[in-house]
Parts: C-alpha cells; structure tokens; sequence
C-alpha cells in the first residue's frame, strides 16, 4: 500500500512539472497575439507559482482576466 502511495506522488509529481513548459508557452503564445496589452511576465509568474496548473488559453477570455490590460 505504501509503495502504490509513492507511485501516485511521483506520477502527480511528474506531471505537474511537466505542465509547466506549456503553460509558459502558451504566455508566449497569448503576448505574441495581444502584444503590449497581455502581461506576460506575470502569465509565467503565475505558472511557475501554480506550479503548471493555471494554464492560459488564448481563445478563452475567463483564462485571461488578470494579465490582459487597457492602454491608454
């Protein structure tokens, strides 16, 4: 029981970290779209401190709510 205990930590480990490339990818993806008014350095903030598991979406507003910003 112990040992299946250990093997679902480091699976959830695993892939956890393993989200967080594409969450900072898909940072990229959005500042590239919205330029000067997507906050990228924060989108890669918030992936490494959710450790992946806030991933934006470029396509889906409700992902975007806090990094998207008003110039004027």
């Amino acid at each position: 029981m112990l040992k299946l205990l250990f093997i679902l930590l480091a699976v959830d480990t695993f892939f956890s970290n393993a989200s967080i490339p594409v969450c900072i990818t898909n940072c990229v993806q959005c500042k590239q779209m919205f330029g000067p008014y997507f906050q990228g350095r924060a989108c890669g903030d918030a992936c490494v401190s959710t450790n992946g598991r806030l991933v934006p979406d470029c396509n889906n507003a409700g992902t975007l709510g806090n990094f998207l910003k008003r110039l004027y």
